[in-house]
């Protein structure tokens, strides 16, 4: 008897002990598991640079810890660590990125990114640029001067190498500036002076250079004035006064000749034919039924020898019929050289006329088939004709 009772307590003991072993041995994983979190905690760490060690240990070991915690099945206590690892990973890696953007950045404006002067040929003067570090650190600059020149139809400024512009129109070795290295702590604002000194036989008409501001060891840059690349630049516009060829042709005053719908663009294209940098002033106007817009052309310099694109819009969604688009402007020192052009376009918005017309049309014949059957409605039906005879005589 009592070895009987012996064996059964035995029994009883044996899914105790089983169940024990078993939660000792999940407790060495789950701290096996966590050894491995705080392990690829400190490899983030390196990888990311993080400065604060102890917080991504904290916030990782919380995440697995928690993970775990929530979900009983052993079976799925891997899955969820890789989870908390990936969330870890997904929240800590687009911040410290964000970071690193937010300390590479630099950000500086120009307070005069275009200089203007009209010189005689020998005459020298002088003037000012002014530059802004709006950034959160320090930076430096290096100053350079040089030649630029216009390819393009946007305006875009290009940077080129010393002796590499033609003495038609280079003016980089009649300016010098300084100071050529300065640094700007956050907020801070620096003059540069600079001097031009014109040769007694420089050519009349345009010639051009530019301040160029460098940033030392910038990687990132966000900058207001005359953008080159990761430079910017006060580009200069010198006027020197003699026999100046003046000449400009309208090469595009276009648009679409049909719109299904507004707004309409209009391209105006100038080419400066000339010895010096023109700044067409005018207008357009568009008028059509029950519509009249007027605009004036956007202000831009034309380069010599280079063609400049003016985009206007006009109108909205909703237009119809035909319209005149008119171009009335003028160029020159005198801005009395005249530029005038124009041409017609229609907007109609033909899917949505198709579409009304086939709805009057099956609305039309709708209304046709109705009033067909209120007529055999009303019709009475014709009661049938009987036909008598008369009885034939006997003989």
């Amino acid at each position: 008897m009592i070895s009987d009772l012996k064996h059964n307590k035995k029994e009883q003991d044996l899914p105790i002990r089983k169940r024990t072993e078993r939660h000792l041995i999940e407790r060495l994983n789950v701290e096996k598991n966590l050894r491995k979190v705080f392990h690829l905690a400190s490899e983030v760490h390196h990888i990311l640079n993080s400065e604060s060690l102890r917080a991504s240990l904290a916030i990782c070991g919380k995440l697995a810890t928690l993970k775990l915690i929530l979900n009983p099945s052993s079976e799925q206590r891997g899955y969820r660590l890789v989870i908390a690892l990936s969330c870890l990973l997904f929240f800590l890696i687009p911040l410290k990125v964000w970071a690193q953007e937010q300390e590479i950045e630099r950000s500086y404006t120009l307070v005069n990114p275009s200089i203007f002067h009209d010189l005689t040929p020998g005459e020298k003067t002088e003037g000012v640029s002014k530059i802004i570090n709006q950034s959160n650190v320090p930076l430096t600059f290096q100053i350079t001067i040089q030649d630029y020149i216009v390819y393009d139809t946007k305006g875009t400024p290009v940077m080129l190498s010393p002796n590499s512009l033609s003495q038609k129109y280079s003016a980089a070795s009649w300016i010098s500036a300084s100071p050529n290295v300065f640094t700007l702590g956050p907020g801070q604002k620096q003059t540069v002076n600079y001097k031009i000194e014109v040769p007694a036989e420089a050519r009349p008409g345009g010639h051009y250079a530019a301040i160029i501001y460098s940033p030392v060891s910038a990687t990132s840059e966000i900058a207001t004035g005359g953008r080159i690349n990761t430079q910017i630049g006060s580009l200069f516009y010198l006027s020197i006064k003699g026999n100046i060829k003046e000449e400009a042709q309208l090469l595009k005053f276009e648009a679409s000749r049909f719109y299904e719908y507004g707004p309409v663009t209009i391209l105006t294209r100038i080419k400066n034919l000339g010895d010096l940098h023109i700044a067409p002033k005018g207008s357009i106007k568009v008028t059509g039924l029950f519509f009249e817009q007027k605009q004036d052309l956007p202000n831009h310099n034309i380069f010599p020898e280079t063609a400049r694109d003016f985009e206007n819009n006009f109108g909205s969604m909703f237009m119809l019929g035909q319209y005149k688009a008119q171009l009335i402007a003028s160029y020159g020192q005198n801005n009395n050289l005249p530029l005038t052009a124009t041409f017609y376009f229609w907007v109609f918005p033909w899917r949505l006329a198709v579409v009304i017309f086939l709805m009057i049309i099956a609305t039309v014949l709708g209304i046709i088939l109705l009033e067909e059957k209120k007529k055999d409605a009303h019709k009475t039906p014709e009661e049938p004709k009987t036909e008598t005879q008369n009885p034939s005589p006997t003989l």
